[in-house]
C-alpha cells in the first residue's frame, strides 16, 4: 500500500469530502499533503509527470487546467501565467519574528552526538505493556526523552537559564516545553517540573497539551514558563540538524529519527538503534565543555535508563 504523508488536519477534510488523498500533491515541506490542499469534491487527474512537476512547484493539480487529465505542459502553462502566494499567518509572523529575534541575540553553536537507545527500547515496550494494564495512557519517545532531559539538567543548571545582561538567572524549576507542529506552524507548550514528576504523569501531561495544541486551546500559562526545549524529528527521516534556541531559554535539544547502524557491541560488530541528538546552546555563558557535559550525561541516562523510573 502507497504510504501518504498528510497532516491530522489533512486527513479528517479528505474523509470528510470524501476525497483520496493518494490522488492530492502535497505542497508541505517534503510533500506533506497540508489541510489547504485538499479541494472540495473530486480531485482531477494527472500524469505521473504532471504530479512530479506540480509537487516541484508546490502546486496543487486540482488548480491547474480546465478540465480532463493534467499533463506537464498544463503545469508549465499554469507557471507561466502565475506565480503562487499564500499570505502569511499572524502565528508565522511571530515565529518568524521570534527566530530571527534568538538569532541576532544569541551566538548559537550546536553539539551533536549519536546515542544508543536499545535499552530504551526495551523499557518503552515495558512501560507501554504496564499502561496497558492499568489503563493509562500509553508512553512515547517523547515522554522519555522529557524525563531523561530533566534528569541531565539536575547536574548541568546553568543549561536551564536565561542569560540577562549582566547576570544569569538559573532556574530553579525544570520546566521542558516540547515544540508541536501546527497547520501553519508550532507552539511549545512545557511540562513543569518534569524532573519531579513520575512517567505517567508527564506521559499524561504531554497528551493533554499537545491535544490542546492542536485544538487551539491552549492557556498562556501552559505555554509560558519554559526553561528548556525539546524539538523532536523523529517521524522524518532525519539524524541530525541545528535547532534554534527558544529565547529567553539558554539551550535546546534537537531529537533525530532512530536508525539501525552497525556498532561496536562487546567487541564485536552488531546492530542497535541509534538516535542523533543535537544540542545548541547560547555562547554567550555556556561553554563547549558544559554542552559537552549535558551530553554526556544524557547519553549516560538515555543509555542506562533505570534512572527514568527509579524515582518513581
Amino acid at each position: 500500500m502507497q504510504r501518504v504523508m498528510a497532516t491530522p488536519a489533512a486527513r479528517r477534510a479528505a474523509q470528510e469530502r470524501s476525497v483520496d488523498l493518494i490522488s492530492i500533491t502535497g505542497t508541505g515541506e517534503g510533500g506533506y499533503i497540508q489541510l489547504s490542499d485538499v479541494p472540495y469534491g473530486a480531485v482531477k487527474k494527472a500524469t505521473p509527470l504532471a504530479k512530479a512537476y506540480a509537487a516541484y512547484y508546490r502546486l496543487n493539480v486540482s488548480d491547474i487546467g480546465e478540465s480532463g487529465l493534467v499533463t506537464k505542459a498544463d503545469v508549465l502553462r499554469f507557471m507561466e501565467g502565475a506565480e503562487t502566494s499564500k499570505p502569511t499567518s499572524g502565528m508565522r509572523r511571530v515565529i518568524a519574528q521570534r527566530m530571527k529575534e534568538s538569532m541576532d541575540t544569541a551566538p548559537q553553536y550546536t553539539t551533536h552526538a549519536p546515542v544508543c537507545v536499545y535499552e530504551l527500547k526495551k523499557l518503552l515496550g515495558e512501560q507501554t505493556k504496564l499502561s496497558i494494564e492499568r489503563g493509562d495512557v500509553k508512553p512515547t519517545y517523547s515522554d522519555l526523552l522529557i524525563k531523561s532531559v530533566a534528569l541531565a539538567l539536575r547536574d548541568n543548571m546553568l543549561l536551564n537559564s536565561s542569560f540577562a545582561g549582566d547576570q544569569v538567572v538559573i532556574h530553579r524549576d525544570i520546566n521542558i516545553g516540547l515544540a508541536v507542529a501546527l497547520e501553519d506552524g508550532l507552539i511549545v507548550p512545557n511540562i513543569k517540573n518534569a524532573d519531579k514528576k513520575t512517567l505517567a504523569e508527564i506521559t499524561a501531561e504531554r497528551k493533554r497539551l499537545v491535544d490542546k495544541a492542536r485544538a487551539g486551546k491552549l492557556l498562556p500559562e501552559e505555554y509560558a514558563g519554559g526553561t528548556f526545549t525539546i524539538s523532536n524529528m523523529g517521524g522524518f527521516p532525519v539524524e541530525y540538524f541545528t535547532p534554534i534556541i527558544n529565547l529567553p531559554e539558554s539551550a535546546i535539544l534537537g531529537v533525530g529519527a532512530i536508525m539501525d547502524k552497525v556498532v561496536p557491541v562487546d567487541g564485536n560488530i552488531g546492530i542497535r538503534p541509534m538516535m542523533g541528538l543535537s544540542l545548541t546552546s547560547d555562547h554567550r555563558h555556556i561553554d563547549g565543555a558544559t554542552s559537552g557535559l549535558f551530553i554526556k550525561r544524557l547519553k549516560e541516562i538515555i543509555e542506562n535508563p533505570e534512572s527514568i523510573i527509579s524515582e518513581e
